[in-house]
């Protein structure tokens, strides 16, 4: 369909809107109009499953065009064509919804990704000397290691049996912990989600690791609408317990993202899709996995609204990208920390519950703050905090054993 320019924006309607514009980057998300015709999808879908992680819909902002829709709702529309915007809140829904989109190409790419074999595969051009291999979760006591490798499942997320091992290592007792930590985690999280048998063995990538969440817009230009560096905390069982932004951050790893996802489209071609990308940087930045068709899970992809007003959803359903430069010049000298309240490696839930004011002593300012029913999750709450560079590297000691109670009893 062909239009002249003049009227252009009289079709800045509910569900499309046919746009002049190519982005070209000039800066953090600065952008020059030239005059090409696409559609712009101006609504967007956000399935949920029946059951899932908590923290994505409990910090959700509200949003003009999206539509929030639980599994079996969406697979029943009717209508659901290739080119609309559709995100997730869990893996657990990704198989189902593609399968519904009946877009060959865009299924191909996202099993590509989500799976960390094919994903090395995809990227074993761009990054050769790194060394991976399949192995069953039986045959890892017969691995021969000479270096440090990772291991972790060909599918899986909330850094569940996720180890890091070398020659030194027992590998026997790392087949426990794995089993152990799978049988917890499998209640939660089903096998579309969590592989229990089928592992990917990968050297060890030097770094700080960083996760960015991004979209490609409907002509396959990348938008980033978060940055976060994720520090190790002392204690390995609480992995994924923290993430935190800043200018220092974007400046560091903006413009090579950028580079990236340029680059890992020509292969991709994809258009209107949300991904969550994890990375380490040292001398280059390399990718570690990609989560498609979501943002950051566990209200991780949400902070960013509740720390600096920038709404994810909203800038993906209008294909505009934050101004970043405008936004870090106002907040140069802070830090927002997204943090994941575990439950204790130690605690039975059944007869301890946690101490939340006893926790929150230890923030300077409370953004956000969602409870979760510790009992039927793996964690008891998310929050949203603005600290200091040094209460940051405080909080990374913390033992969440620390901050459970008993449950006091009635008197009979």
């Amino acid at each position: 369909m062909y239009i002249m320019a003049k009227d252009a924006f009289a079709y800045l309607f509910y569900n499309h809107s046919f746009v002049f514009s190519f982005l070209i980057r000039k800066g953090w998300g600065e952008t020059q109009p030239c005059f090409i015709l696409y559609t712009m999808n101006n609504s967007l879908y956000l399935v949920y499953p029946k059951s899932a992680e908590s923290g994505t819909l409990e910090t959700l902002p509200a949003t003009k065009g999206m539509t929030l829709i639980q599994e079996d709702d969406f697979l029943e529309l009717s209508g659901v064509i290739a080119s609309d915007k559709v995100c997730i809140t869990s893996e657990a829904t990704l198989e189902s919804v593609l399968n519904k989109m009946n877009d060959d190409s865009k299924i191909e790419a996202v099993k590509s990704m989500k799976d960390k074999y094919l994903f090395r595969d995809l990227l074993s051009r761009t990054y050769p000397s790194l060394d991976y291999k399949t192995v069953e979760l039986k045959d890892i006591p017969k691995l021969k290691l000479n270096s440090k490798k990772i291991i972790k499942p060909v599918k899986g997320c909330f850094g569940t049996a996720v180890k890091i091992i070398d020659e030194n290592s027992n590998l026997e007792n790392v087949v426990e912990e794995i089993t152990s930590e799978i049988n917890k985690n499998s209640t939660i999280l089903s096998e579309n989600v969590l592989s229990q048998s089928k592992f990917i063995v990968e050297d060890f990538i030097e770094g700080k690791e960083y996760a960015v969440d991004m979209f490609f817009d409907s002509t396959g230009i990348p938008h980033i609408v978060n940055i976060y560096y994720h520090p190790t905390p002392k204690h390995a069982e609480y992995l994924h317990m923290m993430y935190y932004t800043n200018k220092d951050i974007f400046e560091e790893v903006y413009d090579s993202a950028i580079d990236f996802f340029v680059e890992i489209n020509k292969k991709l071609q994809l258009t209107n899709i949300s991904l969550h990308s994890e990375f380490k940087l040292s001398k280059d930045l390399v990718p570690i996995e990609i989560n498609a068709m979501r943002f950051g899970g566990m209200g991780l992809g949400n902070m960013i609204y509740h720390s600096l007003n920038i709404n994810p959803y909203k800038c993906f359903i209008e294909e505009n990208s934050p101004k970043w430069d405008e936004l870090w010049k106002k907040h140069s000298n802070e830090n927002f920390v997204f943090l994941i309240a575990y439950n204790g490696t130690n605690i039975d839930p059944n007869q301890q519950k946690p101490n939340f004011k006893k926790i929150e002593r230890k923030f300077s300012e409370i953004l956000n703050k969602t409870v979760f029913n510790y009992q039927k999750q793996l964690a008891f709450g998310i929050y949203t905090l603005k600290e200091s560079a040094e209460n940051i590297e405080e909080i990374l000691n913390i033992d969440f054993n620390d901050f459970f109670e008993d449950i006091k009893k009635p008197i009979a």
